[in-house]
């Protein structure tokens, strides 16, 4: 329960929706199947990776502002997190690399973008929607792989919709009623990403209608776990 818990595994959901999204977007792009199940795999470990190594370089401010996490608590020392954090974004890396050089390349400046996200770029104003709005951005490109820029729009609203939610959640821990809403839009993420793939030149519905079953194991466990 606590690495669920530390892991936010409500989240991971909206993780892999991206890629599955930016696949469908393309139609696939005439790639094998088999390579889809490694690209989420790609997102949700790197995904969850950032989310630890954010808790780990906050774990001081949480313990003033959130004790009753994994971290601050003590349930789960700081040492494992770290530990976790990096082998969860060694495996992602490594099965982006077993898809494609594009995958890996997309996939490293992903994992790049997070540590500094974690390391260096939420503690400057204004940088933390930026850095990311462009994970999310990234992270749908994922699926998209070698795509027509022209198609890039989706994942630029995607990337425009999660610097708007990060600078909302900014105000969470001065006003608590921000965070059912902040929950809500976060699993919004995957009714966003199923709309992306349903109005794409593909127009594939049956891939929308697969994108969109992730808020069913999303929302039930959110009744669970903490989103944020």
């Amino acid at each position: 329960m606590a690495y669920a818990q530390l892991l936010r595994l409500p989240n991971v959901f909206t993780a892999m929706a991206d890629p599955l999204a930016g696949w469908f977007v393309i139609g696939g792009g005439g790639d094998p199947e088999w390579q889809l199940p490694l690209l989420l795999g790609t997102s949700a470990c790197l995904y969850t990776a950032g989310i630890v190594f954010n808790d780990c370089c906050d774990i001081d401010v949480d313990r003033i502002e959130r004790p009753e996490r994994p971290l601050p608590s003590g349930v789960i020392e700081k040492s494992t997190a770290w530990c976790l954090a990096f082998g969860l974004m060694a495996v992602g890396l490594v099965l982006a690399a077993l898809v494609s050089n594009v995958a890996l390349g997309v996939a490293a400046f992903l994992a790049a973008m997070i540590f500094f996200y974690s390391a260096w770029a939420k503690n400057i104003p204004g940088m933390r929607p930026l850095v990311l709005g462009s994970c999310r951005f990234t992270n749908f490109l994922l699926g998209m792989r070698c795509s027509p820029p022209r198609l890039w729009v989706f994942p630029l609203l995607l990337g425009v919709y999660t610097a708007a939610i990060t600078f909302l959640s900014q105000h969470e821990v001065d006003n608590p009623k921000l965070r059912p809403v902040i929950k809500q839009l976060l699993l919004g993420i995957i009714v966003l990403d199923a709309l992306f793939v349903a109005i794409s030149p593909m127009g594939d519905w049956m891939g929308a209608c697969l994108v969109l079953s992730l808020l069913v194991p999303a929302v039930v466990l959110a009744k669970v776990f903490a989103m944020t």
